[in-house]
């Protein structure tokens, strides 16, 4: 299964932004230079009071589905 791996550094307010319904699509690149979109409330499990901070990898299908989101231990 492909994988990606990102840094993700969304402020509380861009967070506020995507509830509001401001947004919906998170758009980021992987650290080999992939371009990366998904929708926002993939992020939901990850929310904090600052918002999203940290190193995350993307799972997704030989179709470009996602699978899963996780958020990368130890590498904040």
């Amino acid at each position: 299964m492909p994988v990606a791996d990102f840094r993700l550094d969304v402020s509380r307010d861009e967070v506020l932004a995507y509830y509001a319904g401001q947004s919906s699509r998170v758009v980021v690149q992987s650290d080999t230079g992939l371009w990366i979109q998904f929708p926002a409330s993939r992020l939901r499990a990850f929310v904090n009071h600052d918002g999203v901070h940290g190193r995350f990898r993307l799972y997704y299908d030989e179709l470009g589905h996602i699978e899963r989101l996780e958020k990368l231990q130890g590498q904040e």
